[in-house]
């Protein structure tokens, strides 16, 4: 026998509008169900997993479509050999940093990462180059701080500046087929392919990830057959 993944889900939609609910500090008060619907838009993965296991009832929440795919990307990935509450209780220690691509094996190759570069771009177009660096924009076209941005399938990660700006350097060596830029949000999403030939990337731009609402599942852990 084996374990079967638990998944988190919206079991019960709600069409209600959050903008009519009536706010308090971190949740609304739904007056057609007569609940407080939690806003997990601002909530770590760790922060989520903890309310759903320890609530005593049903829980109605708002999160994006993105952190509902964090959420299930990690009970997807979590350690065999563990207990599953031990598990979570690691998960409310920290704060969760997730991948994009369930599936990425992420390989071991030393990396660094450096802070903005005071060197000029080099107008040379090298087949292959030794760092790369762009800017990410938001919402309103304009560069955006302390945006985290990732190579899916490496380890290489950074966060962007005051002036929006991130930089990468391949001091050990690089990976061409690893060349997805993602943004790593739970309110944001993008990705774009890199090139590689030259040092100055095109420019990012996020986009919103879709918030949806209602009564958040989590199954208990079931034991299926082989």
């Amino acid at each position: 026998m084996k374990n079967s993944p638990a998944q988190v889900t919206i079991a019960e939609p709600c069409t209600q509008h959050w903008d009519e609910m009536e706010k308090e500090s971190g949740f609304a008060f739904c007056t057609a169900c007569s609940k407080n619907v939690i806003d997990f838009t601002n909530y770590t993965n760790a922060e989520i997993i903890s309310v759903l296991t320890q609530a005593s009832t049903s829980i109605c929440g708002r999160l994006t479509v993105t952190q509902l795919n964090q959420l299930n990307y990690y009970l997807l990935v979590k350690p065999a050999n563990r207990n599953w509450m031990k598990y979570l209780g690691v998960l409310v220690i920290g704060a969760a940093i997730f991948t994009q691509d369930a599936r990425a094996a992420i390989p071991r190759v030393a990396t660094e990462i450096t802070a903005q570069s005071t060197v000029k771009e080099d107008d040379k177009k090298p087949d292959t180059v030794t760092r790369i660096s762009g800017v990410i924009l938001g919402l309103d076209k304009k560069p955006r701080s302390g945006i985290r941005v990732v190579i899916l399938n490496t380890k290489y990660h950074t966060i962007t500046d005051e002036a929006g700006r991130y930089e990468f350097v391949f001091k050990y060596g690089l990976d061409l087929k690893s060349n997805v830029l993602s943004v790593e949000s739970a309110r944001f999403a993008a990705t774009m392919i890199l090139d590689y030939s030259k040092v100055k990337q095109k420019d990012l731009a996020l986009q919103s990830s879709p918030i949806i609402m209602g009564r958040v599942i989590m199954p208990a852990k079931k034991l299926t057959l082989e």
